[in-house]
């Protein structure tokens, strides 16, 4: 019997997304190098050589599993600014959405770990400046544009507070268990943006 239009189309559709599902889990939970593309490929009822018919290598694989824990990262905060008062507010609520991100163990691993190594910091950074940079600059922007942080050199204030906002989410995902050092790290970038609230001295 000839199979339906599309068919063949759905099958491959249903077994790229059971080998995305399967190796997040997996990279989630034992790390980029714990994990081989046959043990992948038998946990999602696979054979090997399949795996290879929907990416090219494990590293195209877990580019797919962290391209997806982006997506989620920005729709988390997404919704923490869209539940803002006023631009402070959203603000506020980005960069904490940002680095309560770091308690996900599956982000921590996965965009923070992992990402860096695997992908190659140079690449991630390119990609950023277009992106994640490229909308925090933007918020930056929209603080001193409704007169509610001194207006500064944009671009520069934005590069530094975002590499602090970064070192810090590192800080964290290198060490998850200390809550203190979480706590410290919140207060230490509250109390770095409240400083840039005040009006330029002299």
């Amino acid at each position: 019997m000839p199979k339906p239009k599309g068919a063949n189309k759905e099958t491959y559709a249903a077994t790229h997304s059971r080998l995305l599902a399967t190796a997040t889990a997996l990279f989630e939970t034992q790390g980029y190098e714990g994990v081989k593309t046959e043990q992948i490929a038998a946990q999602a009822g696979l054979a090997h050589g399949s795996l290879f018919h929907h990416f090219k290598s494990k590293r195209d694989l877990f580019i797919a599993v962290h391209n997806a824990y982006q997506i989620a990262l920005v729709a988390r905060i997404d919704a923490a600014a869209e539940a803002a008062a006023d631009p402070l507010d959203r603000f506020d609520r980005i960069w904490r959405a940002y680095l309560s991100s770091t308690e996900d163990p599956g982000m921590r691993q996965v965009l923070l770990l992992d990402g860096p190594r695997v992908i190659g910091l140079e690449a991630l950074r390119a990609q950023d400046r277009q992106t994640a940079f490229a909308f925090f600059s933007g918020e930056v922007e929209a603080l001193m544009a409704a007169g509610l942080m001194p207006r500064r050199d944009g671009r520069a204030l934005s590069v530094l507070l975002f590499g602090a906002l970064d070192q810090a989410a590192f800080e964290m995902a290198d060490f998850p268990e200390d809550a203190a050092l979480r706590q410290r790290l919140f207060e230490a970038v509250s109390a770095l943006i409240a400083a840039l609230l005040r009006p330029v001295e002299g």
